[in-house]
């Protein structure tokens, strides 16, 4: 499938190849340490390279019928990403579209262009099909927690968790 439309003059939605790779792995290890605790990135470095290589592994593996897109600007900079895929629901296993990652670059945040996103993931999921769309954030990603929220996003799950040492 081609990559959805993206609306905002200037910009374009492309798919990603691997060329992007260090991109893409530099955008999740954003959003991944914007999701955790103050302790927990203290000691990223002891885990960091575990969780982004099962992220690398998942962005490459085609059963998790995924399709990954970079935003470009019109000089061909890359200013954030979208991963989308197909999952089933936790409760009801039917099919649902997965928004796995999205990321804007920092300076072009509050501009529109995460809401533009998180449509075209929308549409994405439309065209194949899914009836509903699913995301996880970390509860310590208060920004993008109030963002899904503005978007409609209703709180499903919580996955609770207690620190054993």
């Amino acid at each position: 499938m081609a990559a959805p439309r993206f609306p905002i003059k200037g910009y374009v939605l492309r798919d990603a190849d691997t060329h992007d790779d260090r991109y893409l792995k530099e955008c999740m290890e954003k959003n991944i340490l914007l999701s955790v605790s103050d302790t927990e990135k203290e000691y990223s470095d002891m885990w960091m390279d575990d969780i982004m290589s099962v992220t690398s592994i998942a962005m490459e593996d085609r059963l998790m019928r995924s399709e990954i897109f970079i935003l470009e600007n019109n000089e061909k900079e890359r200013n954030g990403m979208l991963w989308l895929g197909i999952s089933r629901d936790e409760f009801t296993c039917e099919e649902t579209g997965y928004l796995l990652g999205v990321f804007v670059n920092e300076e072009l945040r509050r501009k529109g262009i995460g809401k533009e996103l998180v449509n075209c993931a929308e549409h994405w999921c439309r065209e194949k099909g899914m009836i509903a769309m699913t995301l996880n954030v970390g509860s310590e990603n208060k920004n993008a927690k109030d963002f899904y929220e503005h978007l409609e996003f209703k709180e499903r799950s919580s996955v609770m968790r207690i620190r054993l040492r």
